[in-house]
């Protein structure tokens, strides 16, 4: 188990090494990711209906790279209904509707259907989040579309205080085909880490930062350094 926490934390430094080293070739920016997150099961249907789980979620995203200062970039509204296959693992199948504001260029609607396979286990303490997903963009005004592959890490640990846990992550994301949404092949990671608090059985709190890494297609690569932060309750 240290051994993994050790992997985790090089693995971030390396990643933020990586960055800076190519900092001239890239554009940093800063911004806000906000959510909204509802949970739930189906067991006041029946016995069986707490294996099936579902999830809503909204989430607002601002970047601060117009001369005017920050602005919404991007809003994202998200439902998926999952199984739970065993103690660890469930299946999860989604869909996520996309408002998108380029800074040059003109506002569009994308559609996201996406597969996951979500594995947790609790080891001396330590909580292990993996998450693998699918997704496939859509274009609404193009028809233009792309198939994107995501392997997500997190562990979390219990703080002294109640209800406290901290998180360290990382999420790698890469296009199998050639689209106009990036580059085939790697595209994407993102380095996340904060605080979890649960305040009530229900009612919990995330607050965080989540480092954007882009390889673009054309032009520098993106960095945007991202407030994260959101409330969710589960019923």
């Amino acid at each position: 188990m240290n051994r993994l926490i050790r992997y985790l934390w090089l693995s971030s430094i390396l990643t933020l090494f990586t960055f800076s080293t190519t900092q001239a070739q890239t554009r940093d920016m800063f911004g806000v990711w906000g959510g909204v997150t509802l949970k739930g099961d189906f067991s006041s249907f029946s016995e069986t209906g707490k294996d099936f789980q579902w999830q809503i979620m909204n989430q607002s995203r601002t970047r601060d790279d117009s001369n005017k200062g920050s602005r919404l970039n991007e809003n994202l509204l998200m439902g998926q209904v999952g199984y739970r296959l065993s103690r660890n693992a469930s299946i999860w199948l989604g869909y996520a509707h996309d408002w998108i504001h380029p800074l040059n260029g003109t506002a569009f609607q994308e559609s996201r259907v996406y597969e996951d396979f979500l594995w947790q286990q609790n080891v001396a303490g330590f909580k292990l989040t993996s998450r693998t997903r699918m997704d496939e963009r859509i274009n609404q005004s193009s028809g233009a579309s792309g198939y994107r592959a995501r392997q997500f890490f997190k562990v979390s640990h219990s703080l002294p205080v109640k209800g406290l846990s901290a998180y360290i992550g990382d999420e790698v994301l890469f296009y199998v085909d050639k689209n106009h949404f990036g580059k085939r092949g790697f595209s994407e990671n993102r380095l996340l880490a904060g605080f979890n608090y649960q305040l009530t059985s229900a009612f919990g709190l995330n607050l965080g930062y989540l480092g954007q890494y882009v390889d673009t297609k054309h032009g520098a690569n993106l960095f945007t350094h991202n407030l994260l932060a959101g409330v969710s309750y589960h019923f």
